[in-house]
């Protein structure tokens, strides 16, 4: 009975050895700038995003993961001497595949990643100069775009990692039904990931 426990412990510490090295999970924050396609006098609209990340990868160089964040885009304008914002909140989700550089057991490994990015629109408004704009309703509830980036992990102790991405996010959708325009994005996070 006791080398059956024994037994037991050991293949649940490789277990979660294993999982460590595979499965990670995190918080993560980061700055947008973005903007909206075909929107004449447009700027870059500076945001933020927060939220969770985790990356699976069972093999040296390949991985896939995923995130949820709230995200806050949108567009910055200036016409006559006049500026104006249009604010759009989305929950962003991204799927990434990866592809590391360096091996599992190296201390910093650079990465590469492409996937696509799927929006939902919580929220939106608009302002120009002074006034306040009702855009309630206006722009589409969902949104796909395609993301690529590269970024890198830095082992900061066992099983944890600082994750930092950069990417750029292409829309693949128009915004609203009345214009021809598509969000665009730079986006910047790091975080802290766990394995286990």
């Amino acid at each position: 009975m006791k080398n059956l426990i024994i037994a037991v412990l050991i293949c649940c510490s490789a277990v979660a050895a294993t999982a460590q090295e595979t499965l990670s999970f995190g918080p993560v924050v980061g700055i947008n700038f973005s903007t909206i396609s075909d929107v004449k006098n447009s700027e870059f609209n500076t945001g933020f995003a927060a939220g969770g990340q985790l990356i699976y990868s069972n093999v040296n160089n390949w991985g896939v993961g995923g995130a949820i964040l709230y995200s806050r885009e949108g567009v910055d304008v200036q016409a006559n001497g006049v500026e104006g914002a249009t604010n759009l909140t989305y929950l962003r989700i991204p799927l990434k595949g990866y592809w590391f550089f360096r091996k599992n057991e190296d201390r910093f490994r650079p990465k590469i990643f492409v996937g696509p990015s799927i929006g939902i629109l919580l929220d939106s408004d608009a302002k120009y100069g002074d006034t306040e704009i009702d855009i309630k309703d206006t722009y589409n509830t969902f949104d796909l775009g395609l993301m690529a980036g590269a970024g890198f992990n830095a082992r900061i102790a066992e099983g944890t990692w600082f994750n930092f991405d950069a990417g750029y996010t292409y829309g693949l959708l128009d915004v609203a039904d009345n214009t021809d325009g598509s969000n665009r994005n730079i986006g910047i996070t790091a975080g802290v990931l766990f394995g286990f």
